[in-house]
């Protein structure tokens, strides 16, 4: 099982936040998992990724596995990732695969036509909900698994979605704090999506609109500040739950293709763009990812997805204690930085 070194980095940038919060930049290094849309080894991880201020930094990057087809990521509770397998199956499948690329188990979509690119999860528990997205490739529906033992089993479950103006949903992500499911439909590249909340009912899930015209095609919960973040072509938003509206945005280089995000739970944001290039974003000194500082590079051709560095489908966490002990200090910063940001 790989070990708590994701943990770790936060705690020490946690110290040193806390120890120079006026500052700008706030260097952070963190291990990232990504896919790669071009087959053959579509695995892989940049050991270090270090973001400090305009500045990017990678360390080795190591090969991970090679999956029959390759898109969204996480981490699953039992400490194995979770791998979309595009629609490289038929049916689609989603792949586990341990940190160091040995095959654990695969699982299969509902139906021949389903595709399976994003993921999304409940919570870290055991026996926590999995769902795989199509992204266009089967308009109205989805599929659902519930982990066993923290691991793929079984066989999915169709989910027919109803409601909104699109059903073709794309980004799918919950928020712990208000209990709601966010989605976004927004395509490839497109800003043009849509976004609201999603009610789980049985096999079915309803859509109830709230934006059009933004670019949610890659959905993060970000603890730092409580905020859904979603990404699509050049432009990353942030979207306050409190108050239903986009807060703050921000644009990178023409020619960007913005996937999935990955929010450390610090006040830093790194955005996977499907031209190769990674952003990081350090905003824990604003509380708004368009004003704080930001660096691009090139990290891999064809990248598509990172996996999360923080919440559900992160690195697994240590044992409870420890855990309380952080989130307590995580929690009692993070409520005052959010504060003295939005006053």
């Amino acid at each position: 099982m790989r070990s708590h070194q994701a943990l770790f980095y936060g705690t020490a940038v946690l110290a040193c936040a806390v120890c120079a919060a006026g500052a700008q930049a706030d260097p952070v290094t963190v291990p990232l998992f990504f896919t790669t849309f071009s087959g053959g080894v579509n695995v892989d991880e940049a050991t270090t990724v270090t973001l400090n201020g305009s500045t990017l930094t990678f360390g080795p990057i190591t090969p991970v596995a090679s999956t029959v087809g390759a898109d969204g990521l996480l981490f699953l509770p039992d400490g194995n990732l979770a791998i979309a397998g595009q629609n490289a199956n038929n049916p689609a499948q989603v792949h586990e695969i341990t940190t160091g690329g040995a095959a654990v188990n695969s699982v299969s979509t509902t139906a021949a036509s389903n595709g399976s690119y994003h993921l999304a999860l409940s919570s870290n528990a055991s026996n926590a909900t999995l769902y795989t997205l199509c992204n266009g490739n089967c308009t109205n529906n989805f599929t659902r698994f519930t982990l066993v033992s923290g691991g793929l089993s079984g066989v999915g479950t169709d989910i027919t979605v109803t409601g909104g103006t699109s059903q073709d949903v794309r980004g799918l992500v919950f928020d712990p704090n208000n209990g709601k499911w966010y989605y976004g439909t927004a395509g490839d590249g497109s800003t043009a999506g849509t976004f609201g909340t999603v009610s789980f009912s049985g096999t079915t899930a309803t859509l109830t609109q709230i934006l059009s015209n933004v670019p949610a095609h890659g959905l993060t919960f970000d603890p730092f500040t409580g905020d859904i973040i979603f990404s699509s072509g050049n432009v990353v938003d942030q979207f306050d739950p409190s108050s239903n509206t986009v807060i703050s945005s921000f644009t990178g280089l023409a020619g960007d293709a913005y996937d999935q995000s990955a929010a450390d739970g610090n006040g830093h944001l790194f955005v996977a763009s499907n031209n190769g290039n990674l952003v990081g974003l350090d905003y824990d000194s604003t509380g708004h990812i368009g004003s704080g500082s930001s660096a691009e590079k090139f990290l891999a051709g064809s990248l598509d997805d990172i996996a999360p560095l923080s919440g559900a489908g992160s690195t697994p966490t240590p044992e409870p204690a420890s855990l309380a002990l952080l989130a307590t200090g995580v929690l009692g910063f993070g409520l005052a930085r959010r504060r003295r940001n939005r006053v």
